[in-house]
């Protein structure tokens, strides 16, 4: 009677110590879980994080700091006319699409037909773009005509310092770099909004309209003749040059620790460059991978694509040109090969449980900030099939990495580029931090979760045990 009674239990405690071995290692917060030595690696990791955030403001900054961090880890530019010589196993490479969109690589054990791992971010950000002709005077004060680029909160826009930064190219093919607002000394812009005292008018205006898009107009002088002057004097433009300007109006404050603890960074920019910096990080600690391994920054997310988004044909001719290097005849079949032999991390921003406003989110199923990385199971066919999530799922749990899933309640969510991989026919899922106030001029993110994205992706380049059904089962 004893033996038959102590069975059960002896075996309910097994299916236990069996579930809580299979737990998400993201089960409750995670910086309690770290020794010192990596509380401090943290801490550096997000100072790190801060410095670079702060200087890649647009999708060329983001290039631009990139390449700062890849030439001083043994990176060198993709030549015009790559030969196999080029392609030798641990070679370390990158390439940039017109400035705006960069793909870096280390060359794998194995040729580029039989695969890669890929880590997709985009370099671009919400902001405020210039129209056409952008001067315009209202009652005499000169101000910037403009239009936005992606989703934001037009009234979290105004009465805040912002600064002016980009390029304009002149008819004779000279280059003029913009930035004002960030030096010591600078001025900035700035969209002034009604005084309470006389909005009586303007208070039926709704959340998304209280400050509308048209009035997104910052004051650049308190007179036209003093704006051309200065455009003149300093930069030596015109009013039509700036037909062909490529310049953004950001937020001008920089990144700062939010809270007592200083586990929280606020920034503008988070998404998605935050996971950028991640993958840039993670890839120039790769040495000698068994399969390339491929970070990809590409622009136009927030919008659209165009010669510089993820559509455009760039990245395809770029791993084409990898794979003629490396083998003694190229067909598009070993393309398309390569392609369906490979896998893919697309790692965006998500947003995490507002703790002011958690109406949308699922308690037991969103992302919270400090839970470590987190996957998207968006449903509706919008997420990685079982068995690739299984295997992502080894890679990270093998590495001792933190993370989570994240899911909204019925009717709400947003997307990512992934879609462009799966229908490339790559293995894709979806995995990036958690942040607050997303979209906004200040995002607020956890400095653990990104820490931990960080070692996610140099798990998954480092990785040996490609999946076999990748190159079969067609």
């Amino acid at each position: 009677m004893m033996t038959r009674r102590i069975l059960p239990v002896a075996g309910a405690l097994l299916v236990c110590a069996s579930m809580a071995a299979a737990q998400p290692r993201s089960s409750g917060a995670v910086w309690p879980k770290l020794s010192t030595a990596q509380q401090d690696e943290v801490m550096r990791f997000g100072e790190d994080f801060k410095r670079f955030i702060g200087a890649a403001k647009n999708e060329t900054a983001f290039v631009r700091e990139s390449v700062t961090l890849l030439d001083a880890n043994g990176f060198k530019p993709w030549p015009a006319s790559p030969s196999r010589a080029d392609v030798q196993p641990g070679s370390r490479w990158y390439a940039i699409n017109r400035g705006r969109t960069i793909v870096a690589f280390v060359v794998g054990r194995q040729p580029l037909s039989e695969g890669a791992r890929i880590v997709n971010t985009h370099n671009d950000s919400v902001r405020l773009e210039l129209k056409p002709k952008p001067l315009r005077d209202s009652f005499d004060i000169t101000l910037l005509d403009t239009t936005t680029h992606g989703g934001l909160k037009n009234y979290q826009w105004v009465n805040r310092p912002l600064a002016l930064i980009g390029q304009v190219t002149k008819t004779d093919g000279t280059r003029v770099t913009i930035d004002i607002g960030h030096a010591p000394g600078d001025p900035v812009l700035l969209i002034p909004d009604i005084a309470p005292h006389i909005d009586q008018d303007f208070r039926e205006r709704k959340n998304r309209d209280v400050i509308q898009t048209e009035e997104l107009d910052p004051v650049l002088a308190l007179t036209r003749d003093g704006a051309i002057s200065v455009l003149k004097e300093k930069y030596h433009l015109t009013p039509d040059d700036l037909l062909a300007a490529d310049l953004q109006i950001v937020p001008a404050q920089m990144p700062v620790d939010v809270g007592l603890d200083h586990q929280l960074i606020g920034a503008y920019g988070h998404d998605d460059r935050s996971n950028g910096f991640a993958m840039m990080r993670a890839l120039i600690e790769v040495r000698n991978p068994e399969r390339m391994a491929i970070a990809y920054g590409v622009n136009n997310e927030e919008v659209n694509s165009w010669t510089t988004g993820v559509e455009s044909e760039w990245f395809r001719t770029l791993l084409a040109e990898v794979i003629a290097a490396e083998e003694s005849h190229y067909d598009d079949l070993m393309l398309r090969h390569a392609l369906r032999r490979s896998q893919a991390l697309v790692s965006d921003c998500t947003t995490a449980i507002e703790p002011l406003f958690p109406q949308p989110y699922l308690p037991d199923a969103s992302a919270r900030l400090g839970y470590g990385a987190v996957f998207k199971e968006y449903g509706s066919g919008k997420q990685a099939d079982a068995e690739y999530f299984a295997e992502v799922r080894q890679i990270f749990d093998a590495a001792g990495v933190h993370w989570q899933t994240h899911t909204y309640r019925a009717g709400y969510g947003g997307g990512t580029i992934a879609q462009w991989f799966a229908n490339a026919d790559i293995d894709t899922a979806d995995v990036g931090i958690g942040v607050l106030s997303m979209h906004s001029p200040m995002d607020v993110s956890s400095k653990v979760d990104l820490w931990e994205l960080y070692r996610g992706f140099k798990a998954f380049f480092a990785t040996t045990n490609q999946a076999s059904r990748s190159s079969s089962g067609r």
